[in-house]
C-alpha cells in the first residue's frame, strides 16, 4: 500500500513538475504548518551508466538519508526511476523526499556525519565526485499541499499561523 501511494505521489508530481515555475511565485508563503514537507530530486545520467551512478548513490549518498530518516529528521526517501521511455529524457531518476512539517534538528552538521559515516574521506569525496560527474542534469525543487477542501481553493493567498489571510 505503501509503495502504491508513493508511486501515484510520484506520478502526480511528474505531472505537476511542468507547471512549477508558473506556480512557484504564486506558492511563495502557502506552507501548511501541520503538513509533511515534500522535496523531489531529478537526476539525469548518460545512456548506459544508469547502474554506476546507482551503485554511486548507493554507496556514498544513501547512508546519509539514511541516518537523517533513523534520527526523524526525513520521514521517508524514495528512489524511482522511469518505467518506460520518454522523447526528451530530461531524466532518469526521481528521489521524493518526505519530511515532518517541523524536522528535528539534527545533533551534528552534515560534514560531520559524513566523516562518521566515511572515515576513509578521500573515497567519499572520489565517489562523490564520481557520482556527479556522471549526473548530466540535476534539479531540487519542493512542494506544498493545496487543501482541496477549502471553500474557494487558492494558490495566492500566504498562510500565516496556519490560517489563511485573505
Amino acid at each position: 500500500m505503501k509503495n502504491r501511494l508513493f508511486t501515484a505521489f510520484a506520478v502526480l508530481v511528474l505531472a505537476v513538475a511542468g507547471v512549477q515555475n508558473a506556480a512557484a511565485q504564486a506558492l511563495a508563503g502557502r506552507a501548511l504548518p501541520d503538513h509533511p514537507r515534500v522535496s523531489i530530486g531529478y537526476y539525469k545520467v548518460p545512456p548506459g551508466k544508469h547502474d554506476e551512478w546507482l551503485a554511486l548513490y548507493k554507496r556514498w549518498h544513501r547512508p546519509i538519508m539514511e541516518e537523517q530518516i533513523r534520527y526523524g529528521t526525513t520521514i521517508s526517501s524514495t528512489l524511482y526511476a522511469l518505467s518506460n521511455h520518454q522523447f526528451n529524457g530530461e531524466y532518469d531518476f526521481v528521489i521524493v523526499n518526505v519530511s515532518p512539517a517541523v524536522p528535528k534538528p539534527f545533533p551534528v552538521s552534515r560534514g560531520e556525519l559524513i566523516k562518521r559515516l566515511f572515515p576513509d574521506i578521500e573515497a567519499y569525496v572520489a565517489g562523490e565526485r564520481r557520482r556527479w560527474e556522471l549526473t548530466l542534469n540535476h534539479a531540487d525543487t519542493n512542494l506544498v499541499e493545496i487543501d482541496i477542501n477549502e471553500e474557494n481553493p487558492s494558490v495566492y493567498y500566504p498562510i500565516i499561523d496556519g490560517r489563511i489571510v485573505r
